[in-house]
């Protein structure tokens, strides 16, 4: 579990958790609700185990070359243990990333309906969720 953990990159958490928390808050004028902290707390770890995680299982071979690796750079698996570790890291992410939103709960669906709105937005689209039409299509 420790090395699993280790490849999320702790130190780097606020650089996803933060963006989504300032974010949220400010599209929803301040409201701190269920979503919020859900998104808040997948932002923490389950998509950085999905990001950095799977990213060292298939550059595992580089990472062994690298100097940097094994301290704030991410963790770096002994090569008797890689298979393992590896073969744990992409079942956490799976099990962690696509668990929540694959909920066909409307709460979830316009979590992820405003990420990828706000994650492509241009100043010719409407107010609100960033659809052209200001609506989201999936309320």
């Amino acid at each position: 579990m420790k090395e699993v953990l280790a490849a999320s990159r702790p130190f780097s958490w606020v650089n996803t958790a933060y963006p989504f928390a300032a974010g949220y808050l400010m599209a929803t004028g301040g409201r701190l609700d269920a979503t919020f902290v859900l998104g808040t707390l997948f932002f923490l770890v389950p998509y950085n185990l999905a990001m950095y995680g799977v990213n060292d299982v298939f550059d595992y071979a580089s990472d062994l070359r690298n100097p940097r690796k094994g301290g704030i750079e991410g963790a770096l698996v002994a090569p008797e243990r890689a298979r393992a570790v590896h073969r744990r890291i992409l079942v956490a992410a799976a099990v962690t990333v696509l668990s929540p939103f694959s909920s066909s709960s409307a709460r979830w669906r316009r979590a992820r309906c405003c990420s990828s709105c706000c994650s492509s937005w241009s100043p010719t689209r409407r107010r609100g969720c960033g659809s052209r039409s200001g609506r989201c299509s999936t309320r």
